[in-house]
C-alpha cells in the first residue's frame, strides 16, 4: 500500500473542472442555508455521504438521501424547481468525477486518476489568517480536524441505510467491509499527535499531524476497497421463499453460495 496523496498547494487547481463544480456546490448550500440554516449541513459533510452513496449496493435515488442530508422532507428543501435543478447538476457533475476515480485503477494516491475528495484543512486555513481574524475565528471554536467531517458523512449514510450496508454472510467479505469502515472510524477523532503539515498552505503553521494524513489515506483506499465490494455483491435481493428452490442451487440473495449453505440453513 502506498503513501497518502501529496499535500496538494491550496492555490494550484483554482480554475480545475473539480474545484468550480465544489465551488458551485458551496454557493448552492449557502441558498439554501439562508432559509435553513440549522439544518444544512457543509460541503464536506455532503461529500462524505456522496462517497458512501457511491459505495452502496444499490442506487440511492434523491428521494431518499435529499431528507437525509437535509433534515426535512425532499419538496421542502429548495425554493424553486430551477433551484434544485442547479443543485442536482452540479452534484451529479461531483458524483462523476468521484465515481471516475473509484473506477481508476490505481496504485499510487498521487495518480492524477485517483480519488480525491474534497476535504478542506479547516486549521491550516486558519493559521493563514491575520492574527486579528484569528482570534476572532477561534473565539467561535475550534475548526474540525481535518477530513473529520468527510469521515462523519459517510459513516452517518451507513447508519441511515443500515440494510444496505449489512455485511453478507461471506465472513472474509464482511470482515474486509468492517476493516474498511473502521479507516473512517479513525478519523472521528480528533489529533492526537503533533502536526507537521498545513495542507492549505504548505509555508504557514503545521496543522495536521502526520499520522492524521495517513489515515486519510488509508481511507482513500478504504472507499476502493467498499466501492469494489459493492460492485461484486449487487443489490441485496430477499429471497423468494415462495419458489421451491433446489438445495444445490445458487441462493437467490446474490451470496454466490449454494442455497443449502446459505439462506436455506
Amino acid at each position: 500500500m502506498t503513501d497518502a496523496p501529496t499535500p496538494p498547494d491550496a492555490t494550484a487547481f483554482e480554475d480545475d473542472p473539480v474545484s468550480a463544480t465544489l465551488g458551485a456546490l458551496e454557493s448552492a448550500l449557502d441558498t439554501v442555508r439562508e432559509r435553513h440554516p440549522d439544518s444544512t449541513p457543509q460541503w464536506e459533510y455532503c461529500e462524505g455521504v456522496l462517497t458512501a452513496l457511491l459505495c452502496t449496493r444499490r442506487a440511492v435515488p434523491p428521494e431518499e438521501w435529499l431528507p437525509m442530508l437535509f433534515d426535512r422532507e425532499a419538496d421542502e428543501v429548495f425554493a424553486s424547481e430551477s433551484e434544485r435543478t442547479h443543485f442536482m447538476m452540479h452534484w451529479l457533475a461531483r458524483e462523476a468525477q468521484l465515481r471516475a476515480g473509484m473506477q481508476s485503477d490505481v496504485d499510487d494516491l498521487n495518480d492524477e486518476r485517483a480519488l480525491d475528495p474534497g476535504v478542506l484543512d479547516w486549521r491550516g486555513l486558519l493559521a493563514t489568517l491575520p492574527e486579528a481574524e484569528r482570534a476572532e475565528a477561534s473565539a467561535e471554536g475550534q475548526p474540525p480536524p481535518f477530513a473529520q467531517a468527510w469521515a462523519a458523512g459517510f459513516l452517518d449514510a451507513t447508519e441511515y441505510w443500515a440494510d444496505d450496508w449489512a455485511p453478507p454472510r461471506d465472513k472474509e467479505v464482511a470482515a474486509a467491509m468492517e476493516d474498511a469502515l473502521d479507516c473512517f472510524v479513525d478519523l472521528l477523532d480528533d489529533e492526537r499527535d503533533p502536526p507537521v503539515l498545513n495542507l492549505y498552505d504548505h509555508d504557514a503553521a503545521p496543522s495536521v499531524s502526520q499520522a492524521r494524513f495517513d489515515a486519510f489515506g488509508e481511507a482513500i483506499w478504504a472507499v476502493y476497497d467498499l466501492y469494489d465490494i459493492a460492485r461484486s455483491l449487487g443489490p441485496r435481493i430477499a429471497p423468494a421463499f415462495s419458489v421451491k428452490i433446489g438445495r444445490n442451487e445458487p441462493c437467490p440473495c446474490g451470496s454466490g453460495k449454494k442455497y443449502k449453505k446459505c439462506c436455506g440453513q
